[in-house]
């Protein structure tokens, strides 16, 4: 098992930038859509900052896999930084 940490800086494509859209509720949609991804172990969403770290079986999914979900979720990604884990 190789295991790799993700943090990604989120943003929501489909609204104006008002702090509306990082409620309680869609942060617990993104975390529970990137959870339910075989070879993801552990997800936290900061919904203040935007920030989603992401720990994943590298062997089981590449980490594109978890970005191109967000996406799909109408967000904006970009990876802060990626590290392998024991």
């Amino acid at each position: 098992m190789t295991l790799e940490k993700i943090v990604l800086k989120t943003e929501k494509t489909d609204c104006t930038g008002c702090r509306v859209c990082a409620s309680g509720i869609e942060a617990d949609n993104l975390k529970r859509a990137i959870a339910r991804l075989n070879g993801v172990s552990k997800v936290k969403v900061d919904e203040i900052t935007g920030k989603v770290t992401v720990e994943h079986d590298q062997e089981k999914i590449d980490f594109s896999k978890i970005t191109e979900r967000i996406e799909k979720l109408g967000y904006k990604v970009e990876i802060l930084s990626r590290k392998q884990i024991q």
